[in-house]
């Protein structure tokens, strides 16, 4: 298994270095490179480390970019990606969120369990979208749930839900690290890049959905899965936007299913 591990990380460290020395050699910095692929700062710091092994049509953009022939860096892609466990996008273990969990209150502790209970939710979402806003509300603190009203009203009203992040990468789901953080965005239309981030968030945040698009900028995670739904949120008293592939998949198609259309 050592040996194994060692493959992967050897393979992708020397991806990484190659792509690297590319951006090095452009004199590019990362933000503008963001900006022409469309993959944000932080997400590109991890391919030139080695961490995350990109996609094959990332390493091909990264290379246009910056100049150089995508041929030439297959071989070096095939190797890291060939190596690369496959992780499915939305996996969830219990208790990923490791020590620190325990000192978390009692509600969210349940609420988390909750929305981790596909077999809860399934039961919810058969008895109707009301009563799966109600699991998602009942278990919040009564401070909470007066801020978080029920999400079962007309698009012109102003019922929300409770909604967790959710980060793919599992070394990202316990460190609340610049590198890990994800990002809420101004605009759900405009590229997900550094100059549309307004917020950070990290793995397991609880933030409170308004609404939803299912025609945003289409945003791709680390395990190559995409989607272009968006779910408003409120955070710190501002209206932002989450990309929906940064929310379990079965949390994300509950929310389309109880929580109205973003109006325009």
């Amino acid at each position: 298994m050592t040996g194994q591990q060692s493959d992967r990380g050897a393979a992708a460290r020397r991806l990484g270095d190659a792509l690297r020395s590319l951006q090095q050699q452009s004199g590019r910095t990362l933000r503008s490179l963001e900006a022409q692929v469309r993959i944000s700062d932080s997400s590109l710091s991890r391919y030139f480390r080695g961490e995350t092994v990109p996609a094959w049509g990332v390493v091909r953009d990264l290379c246009r970019a910056l100049g150089a022939d995508p041929a030439e860096y297959r071989a070096l892609w095939e190797a890291a990606d060939r190596n690369r466990p496959d992780v499915p996008a939305g996996t969830y273990t219990a208790g990923a969120a490791g020590p620190s969990s325990r000192s978390r209150p009692a509600w969210w502790r349940r609420l988390r369990g909750a929305l981790s209970s596909r077999g809860g939710i399934a039961v919810a979402a058969a008895a109707g979208g009301a009563l799966v806003a109600g699991l998602l509300f009942a278990l919040l603190p009564r401070g909470a749930s007066d801020a978080a009203q029920s999400a079962k009203g007309s698009p012109d009203e102003s019922g929300t839900a409770g909604v967790l992040v959710h980060n793919v990468e599992k070394k990202c789901q316990e460190p609340r690290t610049h590198e890990c953080a994800l990002s809420l965005a101004y605009n759900p239309y405009r590229p997900y890049v550094t100059s549309n981030s307004a917020d950070r968030v990290w793995h397991h945040d609880l933030l409170q959905a308004r609404c939803t698009i299912a025609n945003g900028v289409t945003v791709t995670d680390e395990n190559h899965k995409h989607t272009s739904i968006w779910i408003q949120v409120t955070r710190h008293g501002k209206h932002l936007w989450l990309p929906g592939i940064r929310v379990r998949p079965d949390d994300l198609n509950q929310l389309t299913t109880i929580l109205p259309t973003c109006s325009p």
